[in-house]
């Protein structure tokens, strides 16, 4: 691909340096910006002074803008987008600068990496968890494979919570809303033994009805007659203990449980067609368009039947006719629908971190000791009608432990780290699919393991020249094994029926759709042993005590892994493969492992990316405006990307470019007034992309990568004597531009853009003590998807996903202690 020369980058950085560097004098009444202190170079720095695109939220901003869990970060955060391929509140697939992972198998890893008190977290079924008591969250753009490790390619999201404090202080914080909405949180710090034993515990509740109307429920064609969707009913406990007994050495140990049951999967129906005549032997059926009033005549070659006008291949009208048939979802209403099966998600996370420092003299020794465990299940109403036809089960438990040690010094004008990392990480899991109750199709059963052993060393070492210019360089050494297990039974005898051979190590008897493991296929497929080499190099410049201008390159990877969905090599469910190396489909060029006398495309390479970056952080006017602004270049090559091909799930390797800025700017020009504006801007395409009828298809937009997003915030906070306290309005939002949620760019799969805006009221006591609040979230009732999933073959329907309606809801807060 032909590099993209980036004008706009270099134009938007000039002129940001340009005010920069002015130092515009201001008005006496401006307030002056708090300092945010972040660990992005691993060690407490402020946010102005580190080499890295950047943005972080502290405990109030997470507070005042209403995040409630993870996801909502990305409302406020230039760049970083996320999906939810296996609905809202269960597995959380984030987008850094369009680079992420579309799949919902549990056991693949995010190139946005996701830490919580310097802990990193693999498990997507995981990450959706709620925020509360939290000190800070960083979000670092761009590879971070020197000091971060594992799976960074794309960014590192990390949450911090609140520590222990040396004196009793804690609060309670509860929240009503609409649709019965419940959240309470609190925490509370107690000294056990003074300056010497501390302690914290923090927990939080959090429930509300569903949001999207079931209007099968109770119906006696159901089923199984189905709840309101969306509703979740979550609480999670967090428990701390810090031990210091010397100045010297401190010790924290924190262990947590989560558990999340909530009723999610509200897909709305929308009936499709390809794009191109099915019956045309040049047609290309991996592009689908809504369907309109017309007819689909892919029923008809799948042997549904001559399709009806407006339907689906199952009959189901797709939103719109004004009609109000039983089972039917006529009326385009993005939260309402009809659904004959719970679909529940159960989520239990729990685990423990050991975070040990010791000051050593001059050196600094820190260690963390992480487990991590998630037991996720998951059901939903796939074909959103009411006949049981696509009846999948997910469950997966996912156990993590990890050790880091890391010894550094901080020698004036030279500071160097070095360090060890270890990771094993246990996936066990097992899908079902049942499609037997009136189709009478496949009864597949997919358990699988799939086991990781890695470990690295690293480090980073930073020299100032003098007080203007430093450089830095980081280097990381990463070994890794990575081996599957995993096997497709059929238990209805379709796939015997319709596709008796081949019969072989990898597909013992026709019930099999598949038997992939080290006996069946050899260690050569079946196992990864593989290590590779991750880093940066950095050079600062700082023309004024304010003003960082920074260019950095890093070389990022991702490790590579195995497709583990629901896996066939019968043709007749899915698009996996394993076939006899004479076979003309090894010659396919996105088959590319080759061994014992087969190809495959179960597995799929490591993703290796050539980052380059250039930006500058301000601090101007007067000390009331912070101007951050990055311009990047990334050069992917095997990027790894999920495509849905008939029935499944299938992971490939597709070479990418990706070409963008980010700027930021929050300033307090008056006493009281806070301003905050987000831009971000990506162009980005990736090619050789496999088509089941073309080939391969270039230029696709990424997922998740929309060319502009824009986020602001006004918030003007002033005293009110007669209340003894003050009160505080704000309005906030973002606009998201036109993105995709496919590789392949069905129209069908798009999402055109769409603006969210926010508002709050606020009162705050004098003291501190008492902080009461009103809100509306989406207040303009935006409508707007967060997810498609596309099953236009075979079945001519397109799964949506929309997200939360306008939201309305009331609070307090009380603080008691260390005010």
């Amino acid at each position: 691909m032909q590099a993209r020369k980036p004008g706009l980058i270099q134009g938007l950085l000039v002129a940001v340096a340009t005010v920069s560097t002015t130092g515009i004098a201001v008005a006496q009444e401006s307030g002056m910006l708090e300092d945010i202190v972040v660990t992005a170079t691993r060690r407490e720095q402020s946010l102005q002074d580190v080499a890295v695109s950047v943005t972080a939220f502290d405990s109030n901003q997470i507070r005042e803008m209403g995040f409630v869990n993870t996801v909502d970060i990305v409302q406020m955060t230039p760049g970083l987008n996320y999906t939810v391929p296996n609905a809202a509140g269960s597995q959380i697939n984030f987008f850094m600068r369009g680079v992420g992972l579309n799949d919902f198998a549990d056991a693949q890893e995010n190139p946005v990496a996701v830490y919580v008190d310097d802990a990193y977290r693999p498990a997507m079924g995981g990450l959706h968890q709620q925020l509360f008591d939290v000190e800070r969250v960083e979000i670092l753009r761009g590879p971070q494979g020197a000091l971060f490790g594992r799976n960074t390619t794309g960014g590192v999201v990390h949450f911090i919570t609140k520590r222990p404090s040396d004196d009793l202080e804690g609060y309670v914080d509860a929240t009503y809303g609409d649709y019965e909405q419940i959240k309470v949180e609190g925490a509370v710090s107690l000294p056990i033994v003074k300056d010497t034993l501390l302690s914290r515990v923090s927990a939080g509740y959090h429930t509300h009805d569903g949001y999207t109307d079931n209007r099968f429920r109770g119906n006696v064609v159901a089923t199984n007659s189905s709840d309101d969707y969306n509703e979740a009913d979550t609480y999670a406990l967090r428990g701390q203990l810090l031990y210091k007994p010397t100045d010297d050495i401190e010790a924290l140990l924190i262990g947590y449980y989560t558990d999340a049951d909530s009723q999610v999967g509200a897909w709305q129906h929308q009936a499709t067609r390809p794009a191109s005549d099915p019956t045309d032997p040049n047609a290309n059926l991996d592009v689908s368009v809504p369907l309109g009033g017309g007819t689909n005549p892919w029923c008809e070659i799948f042997d549904f039947g001559p399709g009806e006008p407006g339907k689906d291949c199952f009959g189901f009208f797709g939103g719109i006719f004004g009609v109000d048939e039983v089972g039917f979802d006529p009326d385009g209403d993005p939260w309402a629908g009809n659904y004959d099966r719970d679909g529940s998600v159960e989520i239990e996370t729990k685990g423990a971190t050991l975070d040990f420092n010791w000051a050593l003299g001059e050196l600094n020794l820190t260690s963390i000791t992480s487990y991590y465990d998630v037991d996720r299940s998951q059901e939903e109403d796939t074909e959103m009608g009411p006949l049981p036809l696509l009846i999948p089960t997910f469950k997966a438990e996912t156990e993590t432990w990890s050790q880091e040690i890391r010894l550094s010094k901080d020698e004036g004008q030279f500071r160097w780290l070095g360090g060890f990392y270890y990771f094993d990480n246990d996936v066990d899991g097992d899908y079902t699919l049942d499609t037997t109750p009136i189709l009478d199709f496949v009864l597949l059963s997919t358990p699988y393991e799939q086991e990781t052993d890695s470990w690295a060393l690293f480090g980073n070492v930073e020299y100032d020249f003098n007080d203007r210019w430093t450089v830095s360089a980081g280097l990381r050494y990463t070994d890794e094994t990575k081996e599957l297990d995993l096997q497709t039974v059929d238990g209805n005898g379709v796939l015997a029926a319709l596709a008796p051979t081949p019969i072989a190590s990898y597909r013992p008897t026709p019930d099999f759709a598949v038997l992939f493991n080290r006996s069946s296929v050899g260690g050569q497929l079946a196992e990864f042993d593989e290590d590779y080499w991750t880093g940066d190099l950095k050079l600062n410049f700082k023309p004024t005590d304010d003003v960082l201008l920074y260019a950095s390159y890093a070389r990022g990877v991702k490790s590579a892994g195995f497709n583990s969905g629901f896996v066939d090599i019968t043709g007749v469910f899915a698009a996996n493969i394993i076939a006899p190396l004479t076979d003309p489909i090894c010659a396919d060029s996105s088959i590319r492992f080759r061994a014992n006398g087969v190809c495959t495309n179960i597995p799929f390479d490591k993703e290796e990316v050539d980052a380059y970056e250039i930006g500058v952080k301000s601090t101007v006017f007067g000390g009331t405006t912070r101007i951050n602004a990055a311009g990047f270049y990334y050069d992917y090559q095997n990027l790894q990307v999920l495509g849905f091909q008939f029935f499944n799930q299938v992971i490939f390797n597709a070479d990418a470019e990706m070409t963008g800025a980010e700027l930021e700017i929050q300033s307090t020009p008056l006493e009281g007034l806070d301003l905050q504006l987000g831009v971000s801007y990506l162009d980005s395409e990736a090619d050789d992309i496999p088509n089941r009828d073309t080939g391969s298809l270039n230029d696709r937009d990424p997922v998740s990568a929309p060319e502009w997003t824009v986020n602001a915030m006004v918030r003007y906070e002033w005293p009110v004597q007669m209340l003894r306290g003050s009160l505080a309005a704000m309005v906030w939002g973002n606009y998201q531009d036109e993105t995709y949620f496919d590789i392949l760019n069905h129209p069908s799969s798009r999402e055109n853009g769409y603006t969210v805006w926010n508002v709050r009221g606020e009162y705050t006591s004098d003291d501190g003590v008492w902080q009461l609040a009103a809100f509306v979230k989406n207040a303009g009732d935006e409508e707007y998807k967060t997810y498609t999933f596309d099953f236009t073959v075979p079945f001519g329907f397109n799964q949506q996903a929309f997200g939360e309606p306008k939201w309305w809801g009331v609070s307090a807060r009380y603080n008691f202690g260390g005010l």
